[in-house]
């Protein structure tokens, strides 16, 4: 059985000629370990207000705005194949969803228009996925595919780092990972971890990024 999402993918080559980080991603995309990743709390009070209001999962709430913010921040979705980088065009979110036996079932989450057909539509998938097996040909077929971010949720606790496991193979196809951990009431804050790989992003480009999620946030919220 095929599976279309899989396959059309849309891209456009990066120009080494005129990218101005061609000279650092040659330099980093050699690197036995080219990632870096940074942990910062996220103001996500006005978020939590509008998901309570409303009677919204607040889970749904923060990867609606996430999807958002990766699809309008290029750098983003920028990925390397076959040695060389690539702009993809839309990205979906291989997230993760608890059933009841706490095991965990990888769920992709495309973007919609709006954050109802979101909604609706994650739940669906949450429904689908968490009756799948772990291991599945759906997720084999997808599992390396370029055009998604890999999202974990641990909702249980605070943290100020994280690292995440790793296969033994030295390809990077620099695939965004970010981890969202337990919104602190108190404060209105949550960790969230983001790692990227150092060949197509630094240090500002993840600034940028966590200024267009706020503002993803601040645009649902209000």
């Amino acid at each position: 059985m095929a599976y279309p999402f899989l396959f059309c993918l849309s891209m456009k080559p990066i120009d080494l000629k005129t990218w101005p980080r061609a000279q650092h991603y040659h330099f980093f995309k050699s690197f036995d370990k080219p990632q870096f990743n940074i942990t910062t709390q996220l103001d996500c009070s006005s978020l939590y207000r509008f998901a309570k209001a409303n009677k919204y999962s607040f889970t749904l709430c923060y990867l609606y705005c996430l999807l958002q913010a990766v699809n309008r921040y290029a750098p983003m979705r920028y990925r390397i194949k076959d040695g060389q980088p690539y702009e993809v065009d839309k990205v979906t979110a291989s997230t993760v969803f608890l059933k009841d036996d706490e095991t965990f079932r990888f769920t992709p989450l495309d973007a919609k228009e709006n954050f109802e057909q979101f909604c609706a539509y994650a739940s669906t998938q949450k429904e689908l996925y968490l009756e799948q097996s772990l291991l599945n040909e759906k997720l084999e077929l997808r599992e390396t595919h370029i055009a998604q971010v890999y999202v974990s949720i641990l909702p249980w606790f605070n943290f100020s780092s994280f690292s995440h496991a790793a296969t033994k193979t030295n390809e990077c196809s620099g695939i965004p990972k970010f981890v969202f951990g337990q919104y602190q009431h108190n404060t209105g804050l949550m960790p969230l971890n983001v790692e990227v790989h150092h060949a197509l992003l630094d240090g500002i480009h993840v600034a940028q990024f966590l200024t267009t999620l706020k503002q993803a946030i601040l645009e649902l919220a209000n």
